[in-house]
């Protein structure tokens, strides 16, 4: 077989102070290095050689195309700008890369990253959204006869989630930008207690720093001991809180995916279990585009569409969610039902509601109460 070969080089940098090596092979297919590929998903290249022997993980298989492998290439780098002339190096054409944030993603929207994927499920939404608004920017603007800076359109497109969260109005009480539990939980506007609980859960990924005494001491503090978080911690604990403020962030960072992705997603399979069963025959269908929006449940057959809401949702925008129902009962009828609402209640609402109509069945007030709890499989 002949030896594929790397005619060009340059440095590609898609989000601000992140830069890849790309190439451009001799067939003319674009790839970036191995370690240019890991940068750029934010994740440790020895992490994709794993991947690649231990191909698929079990969290990514629901979400990757069949019959596609992640396998690295081995080429000759002849570019003579490149660093690595004469030598040979792992790379990744763009296919892959986009299956790998393409699965991510997916993943994320999903609730079925591990804990140690989450935060490259993050990147990748946010990248991807980014890519996505510069491949438009940049083909308008060629079409008007201009010249885009496609890197640089791509950076300005490429959200910092620290600098977000500081547009927001958060700031740090201590030095050097190291933020305290009560400045984190007064952003949030959430008890402290519960701040304390999500530390705990995720103490191996959020690290916290033991402040001296002096630190302390320069914001007006009394206490004895203390911990500060960096910036991109606090940014991990604001997306991963359905607070009324972690929602906002999350609508700005993923867009529909951080809006409307269901976190209940164990009762969410146990409901599309349920429904299999009752709509068979029906079309039923799950996560169904309409418009720029994806319900739950649709029922093509009877123009139905079911949405399982749990706590969260209290959260959610009252204006777009507004909107949102309007666009959808433009052609269907719509039920909104809670995640433990009883299939009895369930099935009333649906004999009730009407074409162009929506049926809420319950109280946004009482989202935080128990409500009655029976979905188990129907034997039918």
């Amino acid at each position: 077989m002949k030896e594929r070969k790397a005619v060009y080089y340059g440095q590609v940098e898609l989000i601000p102070g992140i830069i890849s090596d790309g190439y451009v092979l001799d067939d003319d297919t674009a790839v970036m290095s191995e370690r240019g590929t890991a940068d750029l998903l934010g994740v440790d290249h020895m992490l994709l050689n794993r991947m690649e022997t231990n191909w698929p993980p079990k969290t990514l298989k629901p979400f990757i195309d069949k019959g596609w492998s992640m396998e690295t290439n081995l080429v000759k780098v002849v570019a003579k700008n490149s660093p690595y002339q004469g030598r040979k190096i792992s790379i990744y054409d763009s296919l892959a890369i986009e299956n790998l944030i393409r699965a991510y993603v997916l993943g994320l929207a999903n609730n079925k990253l591990r804990k140690n994927q989450k935060h490259i499920g993050e990147r990748c939404a946010i990248l991807q959204s980014s890519l996505v608004r510069t491949a438009l920017e940049t083909a308008i603007k060629e079409a008007a006869g201009l010249s885009p800076n496609i890197q640089q359109t791509a950076q300005q497109n490429y959200i910092d989630a620290v600098k977000l969260i500081k547009d927001f109005g958060f700031t740090c009480s201590a030095p050097n930008d190291i933020a305290t539990k009560k400045d984190i939980s007064q952003f949030l506007n959430i008890p402290q207690s519960t701040l304390n609980s999500f530390l705990r859960k995720h103490k191996n990924e959020i690290q916290p720093i033991q402040l001296d005494s002096a630190t302390i001491r320069s914001f007006g503090s009394k206490a004895s001991r203390m911990n500060g978080y960096q910036l991109d911690d606090v940014t991990k604990i604001a997306l991963g809180m359905d607070s009324v403020i972690g929602i906002k962030l999350k609508k700005q960072v993923f867009g529909q995916i951080g809006s409307f992705a269901n976190p209940n997603t164990s009762v969410e399979v146990q409901w599309r279990d349920v429904l299999s069963n009752v709509f068979q025959g029906f079309d039923l269908q799950f996560n169904y585009p309409i418009g720029p929006y994806k319900v739950d449940f649709f029922v093509a057959k009877l123009m139905l569409v079911l949405e399982c809401n749990g706590y969260c949702h209290r959260y959610y925008d009252e204006t777009e969610e507004k909107v949102r129902e309007k666009l959808i009962t433009q052609k269907y009828s719509l039920v909104r039902f809670h995640h433990k609402i009883n299939l009895e209640t369930l099935f009333n609402g649906i004999l009730q509601v009407k074409p162009g109509k929506m049926i809420k069945l319950y109280d946004l007030e009482k989202l935080g109460q128990e409500m009655p709890f029976n979905i188990k499989p129907l034997n039918l």
